[in-house]
């Protein structure tokens, strides 16, 4: 289980000074939608700097102008950026075009999409595409779960699940293959943000370990 550390809502300064903290504990760091439309690609650039070598995703949340606005996060240093579900299937190809022309990575981001698109674009869509099932944060007030998403398109390719994750939740993901767990506010909200990263950490792995073959 892959973790990733989302960054939203706070002051760019706020948002490098966690990430040299927590990058020790993730295999991503997110530049988080509001950092984006506050600071620009200003805040990919220097996450990308602060994070030492560990993977950014710029959270673009594209619906229009891909092959621009993926530029723009791969030109920043980012090594991923999210295209949203919902747009038309010429946006979600071109993220997926632009992505692969630079070696980079496509997310596309299945918020609000009924089964039927998550199902439609997993088999349309190559393999390696990462599919993020997700529940956004007004959302997740209704006590909705991002592993209530999941279903059989999620069999055979990448997957990421996002919407108020935190340590206890991760072990009930333990099962679901070549799973990117993103957790945001768990760790970015604590007292102190590296010790929670390195207890969600130490929860991913132990979720993992449970389902592993013995």
């Amino acid at each position: 289980m892959q973790l990733q550390i989302a960054l939203d809502r706070m002051p760019l300064q706020r948002a490098i000074d966690i990430t040299r903290a927590v990058a020790p504990y993730a295999d991503w760091i997110e530049v988080g939608t509001s950092l984006v439309k506050h600071y620009g690609m200003d805040a990919v650039a220097q996450l990308v700097q602060a994070a030492g070598g560990k993977p950014v995703l710029a959270d673009l949340k594209t619906v229009d102008d891909a092959a621009f606005e993926f530029g723009l996060a791969y030109d920043a240093g980012a090594s991923s950026a999210t295209v949203l579900a919902l747009a038309e299937d010429v946006t979600v190809d071109t993220a997926v075009r632009v992505a692969a022309e630079r070696g980079l990575e496509a997310v596309v981001d299945l918020m609000v999409v009924p089964e039927t698109r998550r199902s439609g674009l997993a088999a349309r869509l190559a393999s390696h595409v990462v599919l993020a099932a997700h529940i956004g944060k007004d959302a997740q007030q209704s006590r909705a779960k991002p592993v209530h998403l999941l279903g059989p398109w999620a069999s055979g390719r990448p997957v990421a699940v996002a919407g108020g994750l935190g340590p206890h939740q991760l072990a009930a993901l333990g099962g679901v293959q070549n799973l990117r767990a993103i957790v945001g506010s768990a760790i970015t909200g604590a007292e102190d943000p590296a010790a929670a990263a390195r207890t969600v950490r130490a929860a991913a792995d132990a979720a993992e370990r449970e389902v592993a073959p013995r």
